[in-house]
């Protein structure tokens, strides 16, 4: 497990991990306890004991009285692919790639409107991959199109936000608006999917806080994003319904927190950073974030998948994610490029 991260030559010791490790790791336990005996989904079961580790996690860092901090995610320029592996993806730190895609011509082509122009009839799927109210995830799926996105966007309609859009596969030549081969060689080595998934949504569309196995170098074309994050290790902090699904998601909302609910919520630290036109952002496995369009919005993410990142970074997620049944993983893989699909499998569970 992580415990220290670099921040340029400031070394940040994370949530007080010498205080929280046994509880974590105890957690954790639980967790996977629940997913294997527990009952219906979202399994309670062994909430009871996770409770308590949670309630006497609190009880420490009552005592410490830590003040929580906003770390800013490294932004960076001109640096060479190794260094953005060796100091970056190889030890699972967040840093935002500055300007590094301006020059794709998808930074300087695709807006809402190039998007009716040439894609108006183009069908969609729309889900919700954001909490109701912030209490429960819907698993509806609804067919429209881009026209009626582009429609509900100009209204400032915030319910509408096409998220994991397929366009780079029904159009597999706008692929080339794309450094796609630089995305595929900065992939760790042993690494399996290659899997691109956009997102365009209005002014105030957000997904709330959630989390997945997988890398992701996520590139904003157009618009701007706001983005919280937070390291793995505050999985017993956000407290995820036991689902069964690889999908991990939670009930906390960094913009309007419960403290009551999330009580060691408060003491933890949070890293944001904005991204605009041309940035790119690589998210590592397992990290926690909360993503909101500061504006209309395009961005596009390239995910994979490495087994040693992902263990080393979080092993109890990625184990979940492997004996997943919400759907199954195999069924996930089979179907990484149609997210509408993995979805609407996950409502029927």
């Amino acid at each position: 497990m992580v415990q220290f991260y670099l921040k340029g030559k400031v070394e940040i010791h994370l949530n007080n991990m010498s205080i929280r490790r046994k509880y974590i790791y105890q957690y954790q336990l639980w967790r996977f306890l629940d997913h294997i005996f527990g009952n219906e989904a979202p399994s309670n079961k062994f909430r009871s004991q996770r409770n308590d580790l949670i309630s006497r996690l609190n009880n420490d860092l009552s005592v410490l009285k830590k003040l929580p901090r906003t770390v800013q995610v490294d932004r960076v320029k001109n640096i060479s692919d190794k260094d953005i592996k060796e100091r970056y993806i190889n030890r699972g730190i967040p840093v935002v790639l500055e300007g590094r895609g301006s020059d794709w011509d998808a930074c300087g082509k695709w807006s809402p409107e190039w998007l009716l122009q040439n894609f108006n009839k183009d069908k969609l799927s729309f889900f919700d991959a954001s909490l109701d109210d912030n209490t429960n995830l819907t698993y509806d799926v609804t067919d429209g199109s881009i026209q009626e996105l582009i429609n509900a966007m100009k209204k400032g309609d915030t319910n509408v936000y096409s998220r994991f859009n397929r366009i780079l596969y029904d159009h597999p030549n706008l692929l080339n608006d794309l450094d796609w081969r630089w995305l595929y060689k900065m992939r760790s080595i042993f690494s399996s999917g290659k899997t691109f998934q956009v997102f365009i949504g209005g002014k105030g569309t957000r997904t709330t806080l959630h989390c997945a196995s997988e890398n992701n170098l996520f590139t904003q074309v157009y618009g701007e994003k706001h983005w919280y994050l937070y390291p793995p290790e505050n999985d017993i902090v956000f407290n995820p319904p036991i689902t069964r699904s690889p999908y991990f998601y939670s009930e906390f909302d960094p913009e309007k927190p419960d403290f009551l609910k999330f009580k060691n919520a408060k003491y933890i630290d949070k890293w944001e950073c904005i991204l605009k036109p041309g940035d790119i952002l690589y998210n590592p496995p397992s990290w926690w974030h909360h993503v909101t369009n500061m504006s209309d919005s395009i961005g596009v993410g390239f995910r994979w998948f490495n087994l040693v990142d992902s263990f080393k970074i979080n092993f109890m997620q990625t184990l979940l994610t492997f004996i997943s049944t919400n759907p199954s993983i195999l069924y996930a893989t089979k179907n990484r490029t149609n997210f509408a699909k993995i979805f609407k499998k996950m409502g029927e569970s």
